[in-house]
């Protein structure tokens, strides 16, 4: 199955479903039900997506609330989704996770 990617920001926003692999040179295979998402600052081409920054469970980023950004790295402040682009990471992990499933 091929990942699903789109961009938000300068991030590049990845959903790992069931089955693919993630992890440091993506040695890993999700094997968990939730899908997993991650954030890759797309400035920095460390992988084919960019710089990996954070991953988080499904259900923790689309069940929080939109009116907020989110800090992916404390001690980077660079590493902030703005409100406006959550609340799209949302709105498209809702219409592309949820209606595939």
């Amino acid at each position: 199955m091929e990942s699903i990617v789109f961009k938000a920001d300068k991030f590049n926003v990845r959903v790992v479903s069931r089955g693919d692999k993630y992890g440091l040179n993506f040695a890993l295979t999700h094997n968990g039900i939730m899908p997993l998402v991650e954030f890759y600052d797309s400035r920095y081409p460390h992988t084919e997506f960019g710089q990996f920054v954070s991953r988080y469970y499904l259900d923790t980023i689309v069940n929080r609330d939109d009116r907020f950004g989110l800090s992916l790295d404390g001690g980077v402040t660079a590493w902030t989704v703005p409100a406006e682009a959550m609340a799209e990471v949302i709105r498209t992990l809702e219409k592309l996770v949820f209606v595939s499933a």
